[in-house]
C-alpha cells in the first residue's frame, strides 16, 4: 500500500498500532514531507519511552524542535470532527503524530453542556472512531448520567483514554464524585482503557467511590491521574489494593487531600511505575518518599505546589535505583536540599533536573558543580534562584558541564541581576553541546545580545528564549545576523523593546526559523504588516 488515502485509512482502522503510522512516515519522506515524517516517528518513540531510556534527553529535545517546526502546520492535518466535537487548534492534542483528543463543542463556547449537547456528542462517537484517530475524550462539567450516556454509546469501547473533570464552580459534592466514578467504572470503556484522569472539585469522593473504582476491571490501565483540589483526607486504601493498580506505569496524584502515609509505600511496590507526580502533597507524603523502599523502575519524579524545600530534602534519603529525571517546584530556602541531594545515592543517575521557586546561593552552586551529577547531566532548569556572578560563571563553564544540552536560567520579577553580570555570562558561556538556551528575565540589553551573537559556542543552538531581556533593535540585529545562530528553529524575543524588529525582514537570515515569539513588544501596526509580508504566518 503506497497511496496516501490507503495509508491514512489503515492508521484510522488500527489507531492503537504504530506500524501504519510509521509506514505513513516513510511515505511522507518519499513525498517531500520530512518534517511531518520525523514528527510522527518521534512521537511514536516517546510514547513508549521512559526517562531512564538512554535516548530520552535527545528525543525530548528533538521533539521540542519538531513542535516548533511542525506545530503551526499540525492543524492542517487534523481531520474534520463530527458535529458537537471540538479539538484544540494546536499540537497539544496530538499523540504518536496524529490528533488523539477531543472534547465537546461546549468547551470551546465556554458554557455548561445541555442534554441536547450530550445527546449529539454521544450520537457522533461511532463516527469519530470510524473516521479519525481520536481515542481520548475530555468530559468536563458533565453530570454522572451524562458521562454514563457518552461512555455507553456505540464506539465507546474503542476509547483508550478518558478525562472526567468537575470544576469547583459547580459546587460538586462527595456523592457527585462517587457517581462520576461509578459512571466510568460501569461503562464500556473499562476493558480497553489505558489512561484515566479524574479531576474533582472541592470535595473528594467518599470511600465508596474509591472502592467502586478499585473493583473495575481495568485490564489495560497504565496511566492514572487523581486530582482533588481541597477537602478532607481521602482514603485510597481500596484503590492501592486493586489488582489493576499493580500494572500502573505513570501516576499523577494531587493534592494534599491524599494520604501520603498510605499512598507512597503502595506506589513504591509497583514493579512498572516509571513516572510519578505528587502535586501539593502533605508533609507525610514527602517524608514517606525518603523512607519507602522499592520504586524499582521509577525514572521520573516531580514534586510540585507549595512544597517547602526543607521538606523536599527528605527525598535525598530515598532509594530510587532508576531515577533519571527530578523536578521540584517548591518555595523557600533550597540550599540544604540541593546540598543533601549531592550526596544521595541516586544523584549521579540524574540527567534531567529542574528546581523552581526556591533560592540557591553561590556556595550551593559550587557544591553542585563539583558533585557526581555533572558528567551525565543533560538538562538543567533553575528558576527564581538568587545566586550571582560566581554561580553563573560555574554554570557557563563547558569544562565542568561537558554534556549539558539544555540550560534554562529564568529569573523571576523578584530576583535581581545586574546587567554587567548578565553580559559577562553571555560572553563566557562555553557549553560545547548546548542546543536549547533560555535566559528569561536576564537584563542582557543590546550588549548582552551582541555577546551571545558573537559566541561561537552557540553554533549548535536551535532554540533560544530571551524574553524580557531589555533587548532593542541593535541587539536583535546582532542575533539575527550572527553566523553562529543560523541553526535556530525557534526564537523568543517577547517582552523586549522592539518597535520594528527590522532585522527579521530578511528571510535569508535564520533560514530554519519556524517559531517566533514577539508578543509584548511595542511593535507598530506597520511593522507587524511588514513582518507578516516577509515571514508569512511566522510573524
Amino acid at each position: 500500500m503506497n497511496d496516501e488515502a490507503g495509508l491514512l485509512a489503515a492508521i484510522t482502522a488500527h489507531a492503537n498500532e504504530d506500524t501504519p503510522r510509521l509506514a505513513y512516515a516513510d511515505w511522507l519522506d518519499e513525498n517531500e514531507a520530512p518534517v511531518q515524517a520525523e514528527f510522527i516517528r518521534l512521537q511514536c518513540r516517546l510514547a513508549s519511552c521512559s526517562a531512564a531510556d538512554p535516548d530520552y534527553p535527545d528525543l525530548t529535545e528533538r521533539h521540542a524542535e519538531m513542535v516548533a517546526q511542525f506545530g503551526p502546520l499540525a492543524k492542517l492535518t487534523a481531520p474534520a470532527l463530527p458535529p458537537g466535537y471540538h479539538a484544540e487548534h494546536d499540537i497539544t492534542g496530538f499523540q504518536r503524530g496524529f490528533l488523539s483528543a477531543a472534547s465537546g463543542s461546549w468547551r470551546a463556547d465556554r458554557r455548561t453542556p445541555t442534554d441536547e449537547d450530550v445527546e449529539q456528542f454521544a450520537a457522533g462517537l461511532s463516527q469519530l472512531i470510524a473516521t479519525t484517530t481520536v481515542r481520548e475524550l475530555h468530559l468536563t462539567d458533565l453530570t454522572p448520567d451524562q458521562v454514563f450516556r457518552v461512555l455507553t454509546a456505540p464506539g465507546a469501547e474503542s476509547l483508550t483514554s478518558v478525562l472526567v473533570a468537575q470544576r469547583f464552580a459547580l459546587g460538586s459534592t462527595g456523592d457527585t464524585e462517587s457517581e462520576l466514578i461509578r459512571a466510568v467504572a460501569l461503562s464500556k470503556v473499562v476493558p480497553n482503557l489505558e489512561y484515566l484522569r479524574l479531576f474533582f472539585g472541592s470535595t473528594p469522593p467518599p470511600t465508596a467511590g474509591i472502592t467502586q473504582l478499585a473493583r473495575a476491571k481495568f485490564d489495560r490501565l497504565t496511566h492514572l491521574t487523581l486530582w482533588i483540589q481541597t477537602g478532607p483526607t481521602c482514603d485510597l486504601t481500596p484503590l492501592t489494593s486493586a489488582a489493576w493498580f499493580r500494572n500502573l506505569r505513570r501516576v499523577y496524584f494531587g493534592d494534599s487531600a491524599v494520604r501520603g502515609s498510605v499512598l507512597v509505600p503502595a506506589l513504591a511496590k509497583l514493579p512498572h511505575l516509571e513516572s510519578l507526580d505528587l502535586i501539593q502533597q502533605s508533609a507525610p507524603a514527602r517524608k514517606a518518599l525518603g523512607t519507602a523502599r522499592g520504586f524499582p523502575a521509577l525514572a521520573r519524579l516531580e514534586l510540585q505546589g507549595r512544597v517547602p524545600f526543607n521538606d523536599a530534602v527528605r527525598v535525598a534519603t530515598g532509594r530510587f535505583p532508576a531515577l533519571a529525571e527530578l523536578t521540584i517546584r517548591g518555595e523557600g530556602d533550597a540550599n540544604t536540599a540541593v546540598q543533601r541531594f549531592c550526596f544521595a545515592k541516586w544523584w549521579p543517575q540524574i540527567r534531567v533536573l529542574e528546581l523552581a521557586g526556591g533560592w540557591i546561593t553561590d556556595e550551593t552552586i559550587k557544591a553542585f558543580a563539583r558533585s557526581e551529577i555533572v558528567p551525565g547531566l543533560r538538562v538543567l532548569r533553575l528558576h527564581q534562584r538568587s545566586f550571582g556572578a560566581p554561580g553563573l560563571a560555574l554554570l557557563a563553564n563547558g569544562s565542568r558541564f561537558p554534556n549539558l544540552t539544555t540550560l534554562n536560567l529564568d529569573l523571576s520579577h523578584a530576583t535581581q541581576c545586574r546587567p554587567a553580570v548578565a553580559v559577562t555570562f553571555a560572553r563566557r558561556l562555553s557549553l560545547p553541546r548546548l542546543r536549547h538556551l533560555s535566559l528569561y528575565g536576564y537584563p542582557l540589553g543590546d550588549a548582552g545580545a551582541k555577546e551571545l551573537a558573537a559566541n561561537p559556542h552557540l553554533a549548535s543552538v536551535t532554540r533560544l528564549a530571551l524574553r524580557g531581556c531589555d533587548i532593542g533593535e541593535r541587539g536583535l540585529t546582532a542575533l539575527v545576523r550572527s553566523p553562529h545562530l543560523q541553526q535556530l528553529v525557534e526564537l523568543d524575543v517577547g517582552n523586549n523593546n522592539l518597535k520594528r524588529a527590522g532585522a527579521l525582514l530578511d528571510p535569508i537570515r535564520l533560514p530554519r526559523l519556524s517559531a517566533l515569539g514577539l508578543g509584548g513588544n511595542p511593535l507598530t501596526p506597520a511593522a507587524r504588516a511588514k513582518l507578516h509580508r516577509a515571514r508569512g504566518w511566522l510573524a
